[in-house]
């Protein structure tokens, strides 16, 4: 729309039916009421932007004049800004209020933005220096930041300053400030979360140079932040997942044990692995192939793309064919991004790389694997070349994909891109389209996939992206960790600050990953048991004795350890399948809701200060509390309970919550507790092998008395259909518990009765615990039949137990003292 005089501009908006632009001078009187598609704010040195959407986010881009490099190369925000009612008052002081109850208010080229009547951001203004431009903001005495992408760092930010590049660090622990992942996301516990949609090599300063004062700084791109209002980290959580998208549903197999290491180098060597792993009864779901795949050796192998050696691979379709019909493994293949000039594609790769200056492909001499060119990503025609090697490899059986290297690992400034295909005329540097590189990776495979194997679910990890990267089914992992104590602690700070930057299927090199003199049995049990309440369960560490006789071989199969170690992790694998109907529920209201699978003890309350401060624990979903283990030698170790009633998971022994309990801790588990009132699914059979055999038709159900009402949703598909949410192809079971007196009601109810129209019944066997004070269930009136709790694992304490059968119309149960 033209711009006008703000006069003539008014006098249409107000008569108009249809959304329009309003452009707010610095001076004027006129007030405007009515749809508006978005607000321009002439200052004195550039021009602000705001939009805003139904639910509560504002919008803001500052364009500075004469800024000649404000491209947009994110695609992270896929939400689309809605005309809605919108209130413009021009006075002394600009005020602009949406019909979500949200404004920003200006006032001398600061901005203020409030929910409701209270000012939450309390002054935001724009800044240059030297090569960087952005934005400044205020900050209160007491106020915390969450998030910002994977950094070993406490998680309350502030007071710390790092870099919004990603970037690799071999063999990290605590301290480690930048890593694989940056996402430009921090959550205040003032109420709001500011998000910078902007790709290109940045910082934030959260409170360190001036301790009043918040900054993040770009070299270049549009000059957006988001401000996401929320009073809690899942309110905020869920607001931004609205703009920027969440994980579509895993494949249910995705939950399941992961049999990996760097590296297999060869067939004979795989089955070997794969038979001990059977032979010692560890379920397993997942077979992962380092870069032995593609050649001999670590180095000059980068760009084959294919099963290089015919006597160590004789026949890849018919192998993973055999492991996927004898042990039901689904396979995992690594790339790069990188093809060296001594495989066998670097000719045919040639037009499809990044540049020099000059339009030459770059040459990257300082790459630890060799020399070569880096894939531009970013073009189209790249995409489709690489695309068929991939091809090759899902038509041989290959189930899902691991992409190495992709922050890019090496990426000097002199590299140029080419994204004409995404409306960029101009070439870009590396250090404008760093962060967002291996973000585009993903996005290349999820729409390939989408568009050749529509049916399929994707399983990608992936080591480097962006705010959005969510959208793309990707699964990070959290890069070369030291197989130290210090290694493992570095964990919680990157796996939650991840979970609050919307990232949710977050993990890491369970046991460690690198920079091992000797084997650790504590170590990596302490880390297996912490990781099986972690998104993806995924041993992996370097052994390699066979290829160097200097390097220390150290096992990441369980199988492979002593036998002390074998039980004590094959306790917690098992128990990690038990929990499967709860864990893959948890999918669904990560996809629906935008929750994360792992959630900080203040997540939803930012008012308990201890709660603030157990930065060593976390809930798992709702209803669980893990405390991992994390000083060697440790035989109990403190827990913070939150608010609330807590069951211990093992014995089933009552704790009041707000208070810290000193907790037994030997190396056969580690601290969990059940929250009172909680319900918990689990999967319960003579023996598992594999998810492939999940029977959710018939599962264990737990329910932890409580004084006060709870209820809990049970999701259930078939755990492979691309279009389940679509489609409404999957049922919802509600549990709903309702203190009486002296009993409990619990109504149970289906949000798709139409499953039971063939007389189908859904078998729960109901455990209370003998310790809540409820001995009698009553179904309909009647006492339950009585039952035999099923063993789970790791679990002593006494239940008293009831078959229910559930055949789709409301169901109310109940417990009595």
């Amino acid at each position: 729309m033209r711009k006008t005089t703000i006069a003539v501009l008014l006098f249409l908006l107000v008569t108009a039916t249809q959304a329009q632009k309003v452009i707010v001078n610095t001076v004027g009187k006129d007030p405007f009421n009515g749809k508006a598609d978005e607000v321009v704010y002439k200052a004195k040195e550039g021009e602000w932007t705001f939009q805003s959407y139904t639910f509560p986010v504002i919008k803001a881009t500052y364009r500075p004049t004469g800024y000649t490099r404000g491209e947009q190369v994110s695609d992270a925000v896929i939400a689309k800004p809605p005309a809605i009612n919108t209130k413009v008052t021009v006075a002394t002081s600009q005020t602009i209020d949406w019909e979500n109850n949200t404004s920003v208010v200006i006032q001398r080229d600061k901005l203020y933005f409030k929910a409701g009547k209270e000012v939450r951001v309390k002054s935001a203004s724009w800044f240059t220096q030297g090569d960087y431009n952005g934005f400044r903001f205020q900050l209160t005495d007491q106020e915390k930041f969450f998030g910002g992408g994977e950094r070993a760092l406490p998680m309350d930010r502030r007071g710390y300053r790092f870099n919004l590049y990603n970037i690799a660090a071999y063999g990290y622990g605590l301290g480690a400030d930048n890593l694989n992942f940056s996402v430009p996301v921090l959550l205040s516990s003032a109420g709001y979360a500011l998000f910078f949609d902007n790709p290109s090599k940045g910082y934030f300063d959260i409170g360190l140079t001036d301790k009043a004062v918040l900054e993040a700084g770009f070299v270049s791109g549009e000059l957006t932040f988001y401000v996401v209002f929320g009073k809690n980290m899942d309110e905020m959580l869920q607001n931004y997942t609205a703009i920027t998208g969440r994980q579509p549903l895993p494949p249910r197999w995705a939950l399941g044990n992961f049999v990996s290491r760097f590296g297999y180098r060869s067939e004979a060597q795989v089955k070997e692995v794969v038979g001990k792993m059977k032979e010692q009864k560890f379920p397993m779901d997942g077979l992962i192939f380092d870069l032995f795949w593609f050649g001999d050796e670590i180095k000059g192998g980068l760009g084959n793309l294919d099963w290089t050696n015919t006597t160590k691979w004789p026949n890849p379709k018919l192998m993973l064919e055999s492991f996927r019909l004898n042990n039901n493994l689904k396979s995992v293949l690594i790339t790069e991004p990188y093809i060296l000039r001594s495989s066998k594609t670097y000719t045919e790769a040639t037009p499809f790389l990044a540049t020099d200056a000059a339009g030459k492909p770059y040459d990257f001499t300082e790459l630890y694997f060799g020399n070569g060119g880096l894939l531009d990503v970013f073009r189209k025609p790249a995409q489709d070349w690489i695309w068929k090697f991939y091809k090759k490899q899902v038509s041989n059986g290959v189930t899902g994909w691991w992409s190495d290297l992709g922050e890019p690992e090496k990426h000097p400034i002199g590299v140029m891109h080419n994204l004409k295909d995404y409306g960029v005329n101009r070439p870009m540097g590396a250090d404008e389209v760093h962060n967002v590189y291996g973000h585009y990776w993903s996005k290349m495979l999820f729409e390939k996939y989408k568009d050749d194997y529509s049916s399929v679910r994707l399983f990608h990890l992936n080591r480097a992206g962006f705010a959005g990267s969510q959208r793309y089914s990707v699964f990070p992992w959290t890069g070369d960790v030291a197989r130290n104590w210090s290694g493992l602690k570095s964990q919680f700070p990157v796996l939650l600050g991840m979970s609050a930057s919307g990232m949710p299927y977050v993990h890491s090199d369970a046991g460690g990953f690198a920079m091992a003199d000797q084997a650790d049995a504590e170590l990596y049990t302490r880390w297996l048991q912490f990781a099986a309440f972690t998104p993806v369960f995924r041993p992996h560490g370097t052994a390699l004795g066979d290829y160097d006789k200097t390097v220390k071989d150290i096992p990441s199969e369980p199988a492979l350890w002593d036998q002390a170690t074998r039980n004590n992790v094959r306790n917690y694998i098992n128990l990690r399948y038990q929990l499967l109907p709860y864990n893959y529920s948890l999918s669904y209201e990560q996809s629906v809701l935008g929750k994360p699978l792992m959630r900080p003890v203040y997540y939803y309350n930012f008012a308990d200060p201890e709660a603030l401060k157990a930065d060593e624990e976390y809930l798992w979903g709702d209803n669980l509390l893990i405390a991992p283990v994390t000083s060697q030698g440790a035989t109990a170790r403190m827990v913070y309970l939150p608010e609330g009633k807590w069951y211990n998971f093992y014995d089933n022994s009552v704790q009041n919550g707000k208070q810290y309990v000193n907790q037994p801790a030997d190396l056969s588990r580690i601290p969990v507790f059940a929250r009172a009132g909680g319900f918990i699914p689990v999967w319960q059979a003579d023996s598992i092998k594999s998810t492939e055999s999940y029977n959710s038709k018939e599962l264990g159900l737990l329910y932890y008395p409580s004084e006060a009402a709870s209820s809990y949703v049970f999701f259930d598909d078939d755990g492979t259909s691309t279009r389940t949410l679509e489609k409404a192809d999957y049922e919802l079971i509600t549990f709903s518990a309702q203190p009486q007196g002296s009993s409990i009601s619990i109504e149970v109810k289906t949000n798709n009765e139409a499953l039971y129209k063939r007389k189908q019944v859904r078998k729960f066997t109901l455990m209370i615990p003998a310790t809540g004070g409820y001995p009698n269930i009553r179904v309909g009136g009647k006492a339950a039949t009585a039952a035999t709790a099923k063993k789970i694992s790791l679990v002593s304490g006494q239940f008293i137990a009831a078959e229910i059968e559930f055949s789709g119309k409301p169901l109310r149960i109940e417990l009595v003292k």
